[in-house]
């Protein structure tokens, strides 16, 4: 499976963390690897090549493992997934090992391009610092009337070293720090999926603590208080005819002192004409406090447009083009991301 994608800004705006001085418009289309576009053409931030292969060990046991080259890393290959899966029966399945956090629609499929109809989930949605865990899943699969049932449950930690996306916003803030490490511990939720003949949901919940350390330069380690979070998600598509109806809607709450709140929702409209799937997709983010009041935090919203084109049974040609707007407010910095439109354009196949 693999992704071959290149786009740009196309302007220039106020830099909102520096008054008076102006920049590039910037896209950050992977927050996890901090994929960026600015006004020079690129293909390093969302190319990747992917091969997954799956190895059967008997009748009952089987390994699958997916090696993973980004642009944004100078496709420079590393294991993304490892996991052990056990069929204990028709219905049960369990695996351990290294897997996605079950946190969106389409967390199973976040890197395979070809799996969704946009050029990327939504990066105002799909914008966590950590999104796999090292852990334990079980997965039941059952008939409920004319609808198809799974349900998991699963658990695990992920020690996030030398986090990406944490070092970026230290550096962005004017920060020296040597690496940030981002920890996701007693991850502990369900995911429950039901399909019928013309739609598909998917209801998600887990919980876990969460811990930081910035090391600076000289060693030392900036204080921090870790915090409990909870993550609720509703997501799913809805087939009318030759439209498909794609949402997805989630609501993070950390037990801090302030009481800290991240909802954030997706909805996109698919047409389905032949080989063409033309497309428009709209994504809010919010970032609210409702234990102490206080002004407008970070808030942004996209509105993209595209369409995909199914040259061959496995490939698929896609352009898009992304209107960011941050809404965040700006004398306390939270609009840092700044107003952006980008267009990219790629070949996501698999083989």
């Amino acid at each position: 499976m693999d992704s071959i994608i290149a786009g740009k800004t196309l302007g220039s705006v106020d830099d909102p963390l520096n008054p008076g001085q102006k920049r590039d418009e910037i896209l950050t289309a992977d927050f996890y690897d901090v994929g960026q576009y600015d006004n020079d053409l690129t293909f390093k931030a969302e190319s990747i090549l992917a091969v997954q292969a799956i190895a059967k060990l008997n009748d009952d046991f089987s390994i699958t493992a997916q090696l993973v080259a980004k642009g944004v890393d100078d496709f420079s290959p590393e294991f993304d997934w490892y996991y052990l899966t056990y069929q204990a029966n028709d219905n049960l399945r369990l695996m351990a090992g290294r897997r996605n956090i079950p946190m969106y629609y389409y967390s199973e499929y976040s890197e395979v391009g070809y799996a969704y109809p946009w050029m990327r989930p939504p990066a105002n949605l799909y914008w966590w610092q950590v999104t796999q865990f090292d852990g334990l899943t079980a997965m039941y699969d059952f008939q409920f009337a004319d609808y198809s049932n799974t349900i998991s449950f699963f658990y695990g930690n992920e020690y996030s070293k030398d986090n990406k996306e944490m070092l970026y916003y230290d550096k962005l803030y004017g920060g020296n720090a040597r690496t940030v490490n981002e920890y996701w511990t007693d991850i502990t939720g369900m995911n429950w999926n039901i399909a019928g003949d013309n739609f598909e949901l998917r209801f998600v919940y887990f919980q876990n603590d969460r811990d930081r350390e910035t090391i600076q330069q000289d060693g030392s380690i900036d204080p921090y208080q870790p915090f409990s979070q909870t993550f609720l998600g509703l997501g799913g598509s809805v087939q009318i005819h030759n439209f498909t109806l794609l949402f997805d809607a989630n609501f993070v709450e950390y037990d801090d002192s302030i009481g800290t709140e991240f909802p954030t929702y997706l909805i996109s409209v698919v047409y389905n004409w032949g080989d063409y799937q033309p497309y428009v997709s709209y994504s809010k983010a919010d970032h609210k406090r409702s234990k102490v009041p206080t002004d407008d935090l970070e808030e942004h919203y996209m509105l993209s447009y595209g369409v995909r084109y199914n040259f061959m049974p496995s490939a698929a040609f896609k352009i898009q083009y992304d209107n960011f707007v941050d809404q965040g407010h700006k004398p306390t910095g939270w609009a840092y991301h700044g107003d952006s439109s980008t267009i990219t354009m790629g070949v996501d196949f698999v083989f």
